[in-house]
């Protein structure tokens, strides 16, 4: 499938359920627009709702943009709160895990290059 332009609005955007009640994700740019070269999605993680599973990339890196809230951040055993307005990197190969443990919705774009085929998700735990 050739790559296509699109113009897409978060607040009509459909929303799938995360696994375990974690909250939601809205897949924005992905193998359906025709890309392996990046991966785009809004995750809303639920207040108080299932931890993220420890894994890593083995090809793609990782870049989290916060858009509302705190989120707890592991990368590699540290652990750190992120907030509003955070732009994290995490590097292919690292250790990584997401949870929201706080009493609010906790919102991030979420991106990884390369993508598609490319993409993996390797448990760590």
């Amino acid at each position: 499938m050739k790559p296509v332009f699109k113009v897409m609005s978060l607040a009509s955007h459909p929303v799938d359920s995360m696994d375990g009640g974690r909250g939601e994700k809205l897949k924005l740019i992905n193998t359906a627009l025709g890309t392996h070269n990046v991966d785009v999605h809004l995750n809303r993680l639920a207040p108080g709702g299932a931890r993220g599973k420890l894994h890593h990339h083995t090809k793609a890196d990782n870049v989290y943009i916060v858009k509302r809230g705190v989120g707890t951040l592991t990368v590699e055993g540290e652990t750190r709160s992120v907030h509003e307005d955070d732009v994290i990197f995490i590097p292919a190969g690292m250790r990584h895990s997401l949870s929201n443990l706080g009493d609010e919705v906790f919102e991030i774009f979420e991106i990884y290059a390369p993508a598609g085929e490319h993409f993996d998700f390797v448990l760590d735990e």
